[in-house]
C-alpha cells in the first residue's frame, strides 16, 4: 500500500462521515422552516446547497480525471490498480451525496416557487375581491 492510496482510503472513510450529518441537517432545517413558511431562509438554504451540490460534482470530476490519469498512464505516478479502484469508490460516493442535495435542492425549489404563486394568488383574489365590491 503507497501513500497516494492510504490517503483515498482514509479521505473516502472520513468524507461519510461528515456529509452524512450534514446532508441531515440540511433535511431538518427544511423541514423546520417548510412549517414556519420562511420563505426568505428558504432561499438562504437553497444556494448553500447548491454550493454543495457543486463541490460534491467537482470532487467526482476530480476523482474520474485521477483515475483516467492512473488507468491510461500507470507508468507516470507507478501506483497500483488499487488506488483506481479507492478512487473510483470516492467519485461514486460524491455523486451519491450530489444526487442527494439536488433532490432536496429540488423539493426547496418546488416549495419555494409554490409558495410564491400561491401569495401571489391571494394578492390578486384580495385585489379582485376590493374590485368586485367597489363594482
Amino acid at each position: 500500500m503507497t501513500t497516494l492510496f492510504i490517503i483515498m482510503l482514509t479521505l473516502t472513510l472520513i468524507v461519510p462521515l461528515f456529509m452524512v450529518p450534514l446532508i441531515d441537517s440540511h433535511w431538518m432545517v427544511y423541514e423546520i422552516l417548510a412549517k414556519e413558511g420562511d420563505q426568505e431562509n428558504m432561499h438562504v438554504l437553497l444556494k448553500q446547497i447548491n454550493c454543495w451540490i457543486m463541490r460534491h460534482l467537482a470532487c467526482a470530476l476530480i476523482a474520474v480525471i485521477f483515475i483516467a490519469v492512473l488507468v491510461y498512464s500507470p507508468y507516470l505516478l507507478g501506483q497500483p490498480d488499487q488506488l483506481a479502484t479507492i478512487t473510483g469508490i470516492y467519485a461514486i460516493i460524491s455523486i451519491i451525496f450530489a444526487f442527494i442535495e439536488m433532490l432536496l435542492a429540488q423539493e426547496i425549489s418546488h416549495l419555494t416557487t409554490t409558495g410564491i404563486i400561491t401569495e401571489h394568488s391571494e394578492i390578486e383574489h384580495a385585489q379582485l375581491g376590493r374590485y368586485k365590491n367597489n363594482s
